[in-house]
């Protein structure tokens, strides 16, 4: 049970409160994660364990809200891939990757796209820090959104 508690810890306050765990626990973790190393530390930890062990239906309103953010992130990176995928072949395939890009993307702009192509490719063979296909790819992600 300590141990779900503190995963619950390793989320972010925002997240935590997005939850909308009881009011105890919720102060109970938060307390958890402002606290350093130590025996406090360790009272804490062994605190949250006994809400949980007190609460059956909060342990299975726990484990369903962890999976569903662990379900959320998996889609997020599997999106983040698929941008990346499409900024690497933009750079490396250049005009062929385009029309095909534009195609699922018709309201992309073309004239931006192949010059942040240009200025990636040329970064590379500088060796510079890759600006341009940063750009880039911050311009996809928006595409999306």
């Amino acid at each position: 049970m300590q141990d779900l508690g503190e995963s619950i810890a390793e989320l972010t306050e925002s997240q935590i409160k997005k939850l909308q765990l009881p009011k105890t626990f919720t102060d109970a973790v938060l307390l958890l994660k402002t606290m350093d190393k130590g025996p406090a530390l360790k009272r804490q930890k062994a605190y949250l364990g006994k809400i949980l062990r007190q609460d059956e239906d909060l342990i299975v309103e726990i484990k369903e809200k962890l999976a569903e953010i662990e379900a959320k992130r998996k889609q997020q990176n599997a999106h983040f891939h698929k941008l990346e995928q499409w900024r690497d072949r933009l750079i490396g395939e250049g005009d062929a990757a385009l029309h095909e890009f534009m195609e699922h993307y018709p309201q992309a702009d073309r004239q931006q796209l192949r010059q942040w192509m240009r200025n990636a490719v040329k970064e590379q063979q500088q060796g510079k820090p890759p600006k341009a296909a940063r750009e880039m790819f911050k311009y996809l992600r928006a595409l999306e959104w």
